[in-house]
């Protein structure tokens, strides 16, 4: 039986060849469909969050519609559930 460090090294590179894990891939889906401006806002909400200030309005607004696409995508990638 392969020890466990020989496993998880194997699933790490079959993660690596297919682009990284299905959040990485959610993640980089959703940023494909950014703008310069909006992934700026990110990027300002984000030093914002690091320096303990509070958003602006723009700020927020980006990263609240960065959240919910990726909650979409998140979604839209699951099995569908039986009813």
């Amino acid at each position: 039986m392969p020890s466990v460090r020989k496993r998880l090294e194997t699933l790490e590179r079959s993660q690596s060849e297919r682009g990284g894990t299905s959040k990485d891939q959610i993640v980089r889906r959703v940023l494909e469909g950014v703008s310069d401006a909006e992934l700026d806002l990110l990027g300002s909400a984000a030093r914002a969050q690091e320096q303990g200030r509070e958003l602006t309005p723009a700020e927020s607004a980006a990263a609240e519609a960065y959240a919910s696409a990726v909650a979409r995508e998140s979604g839209s990638v699951r099995s569908p559930v039986s009813q």
